[in-house]
């Protein structure tokens, strides 16, 4: 447990026990609200979805969540990593990679250098763990942050499969086998 004092609120940073899935849930569908994804029937979902997922990896320690309390025990945000087996590389010859996930802060505690504090927490936990390298995805409100932490940009891309109609050019229709290629027939 870690107490962190000079802010304008003292605020203990300690390991969420596995009994507090419900408030990790709520920050991470509260993450989501304030930054514009998803309709409430959306967000519901996804809660239903990733209750019993966190309940496992929090049991099994893949993942790991730190809360920030005040100094009567209210909860006024967190964060998590998520541990998952990776090749090494020539780079990073770590067999783990660290992705950090569901940083929030409660509204009303925001600009108090909380989240700052709960991703110091994080970070010295992956460095004493061995890790040499950490991803995290930043929303717009975050990335200040994250970068006067030294996070960097990336050349990481994704592709949406349920934001396109057709299947990659390149790839083949797995029931079919048919190849589909570029417009030129190659």
């Amino acid at each position: 447990m870690q107490v962190m004092k000079g802010t304008q609120t003292d605020i203990t940073i300690r390991e969420a026990a596995p009994s507090e899935s419900a408030i990790i849930l709520h920050h991470r569908r509260s993450m989501f609200r304030d930054m514009g994804e998803g309709a409430v029937e959306e967000l519901d979902r996804m809660v239903e979805v990733a209750r019993p997922w966190l309940e496992r990896a929090v049991a099994d320690g893949s993942y790991h969540h730190w809360l920030a309390l005040d100094a009567s025990g209210h909860v006024a945000g967190g964060g998590g990593v998520l541990l998952c087996p990776w090749p090494a590389s020539p780079k990073d010859p770590c067999t783990e990679r660290a992705v950090i996930l569901n940083v929030y802060t409660e509204p009303e505690f925001r600009k108090r250098g909380i989240a700052r504090q709960i991703m110091q927490t994080i970070l010295v936990w992956l460095k004493e763990r061995g890790l040499r390298a950490v991803n995290l995805h930043a929303s717009a409100e975050g990335r200040p942050l994250y970068k006067k932490l030294g996070f960097e940009a990336t050349n990481e891309m994704r592709l949406r499969f349920d934001q396109t109609d057709s299947v990659p050019a390149g790839s083949s229709d797995s029931r079919s086998g048919q190849r589909f290629e570029d417009g030129d027939g190659s």
